[in-house]
């Protein structure tokens, strides 16, 4: 039984983030038909989070953080997958300029995310410390600390 994060997979492994949905693999995803094109990804990782693989992608030109998990065991098939697209009822894509994802870092139960918005309207860019709760059966929602 994992009750700790693994450490992280190195960079250079990344083969095994982009193997886990990749087409080659032979299995259909079970939580949607939703298909990354990893010629855009820009950051991805993977770890072990409480009996999960998680792994968080950012695509290019996609202000969406996409974030699955998966049975250990089985990594062409995830068991969850969400999008985080909003935070605190305002869209990335309708009431921000620029979301940028500067730094993602795994922990026992949730991803913390440094996050960079800039809104579309006249404001000041601000940096925020924000968190994804991980959990067994569910992917959290983006929480940002003032």
């Amino acid at each position: 039984m994992f009750t700790r994060v693994w450490k992280r997979v190195p960079l250079t492994t990344l083969w095994l983030v982009f193997y886990a949905a990749s087409p080659l693999s032979g299995s259909t995803a079970k939580a949607s038909e939703h298909r990354i094109d990893y010629s855009k990804v820009t950051k991805a990782d993977i770890a072990i989070v409480q009996e999960r693989a998680v792994r968080y992608v950012v695509i290019a030109d996609n202000p969406c953080l996409t974030v699955q998990s998966f049975r250990l065991g089985h990594p062409a098939e995830y068991h969850r997958e969400k999008f985080i697209c909003s935070v605190g009822g305002a869209r990335f894509d309708r009431d921000f300029a620029l979301v940028d994802f500067k730094t993602l870092d795994f922990h026992d139960d949730r991803l913390d995310v440094e996050v960079e918005f800039i809104p579309s309207r006249r404001g000041r860019k601000a940096v925020r410390w924000c968190s994804i709760a991980l959990q067994p059966d569910s992917i959290g929602d983006l929480m940002c600390h003032r």
